[in-house]
């Protein structure tokens, strides 16, 4: 399966060159544009994997974009700027995960960066992911014990007893312990 990437750059004699060498890397170049706005609101859509920007865009050097996007999206970002300007912009933007390539462009040094990028983005999503399971767990867990203080409020319980009627009821109705805490909740908040 082909990534998804982004491409930023103002010069259209370069977008040729650079969709193939995305290419020859499994990478799908999907939508190409010139500036910063409309890089960072296509950025947020998850589909896209990688961003690349071929610095300087229209009105800026690009760096804040590279920046922003890895700040506020999943996306991996390479940054291509000239080999001259390369380490100082490495400096500026490596606590934010942009990778910086120089340019000219050196096809192995690229295809490097481009497996680094992916490997993060990869692991990164797996990790979002992972965050948000545990969220709701956590939810889950905040609800359920709500319920379990309303039943010991309302109905004199222990805690332990509590938490067996609870998955009790659960049992017996086949739903979720959440589902049940949820309807204890609309129950004892009503009154």
């Amino acid at each position: 399966m082909k990534n998804k990437a982004l491409l930023v750059t103002k010069h259209s004699s370069a977008v040729e060159q650079l969709c193939r060498l995305l290419e020859e890397n499994s990478c799908l170049v999907d939508e190409v544009v010139a500036d910063s706005k409309s890089a960072l609101t296509l950025a947020n859509d998850p589909k896209y994997d990688v961003v690349v920007i071929n610095t300087p865009i229209e009105n800026e050097s690009g760096i804040e974009l590279a920046v922003s996007i890895s700040k506020e999206t999943v996306c991996g970002v390479i940054l291509l700027v000239q080999s001259d300007k390369a380490s100082l912009v490495g400096k500026k933007v490596i606590d934010y995960g942009v990778v910086v390539v120089p340019k000219p462009i050196n096809k192995m040094i690229f295809k490097q960066s481009l497996g680094v990028v992916k490997a993060a983005t990869k692991r990164y999503a797996g990790i979002s992911q992972e965050n948000e399971k545990l969220k709701s767990d956590l939810e889950e867990i905040k609800i359920i014990n709500r319920a379990k203080f309303l039943l010991m409020q309302y109905l004199n319980l222990t805690e332990e007893r509590a938490h067996k009627y609870i998955e009790k009821q659960a049992m017996d109705m086949r739903v979720s312990r959440v589902e049940i805490a949820k309807q204890i909740l609309m129950t004892y908040t009503s009154r």
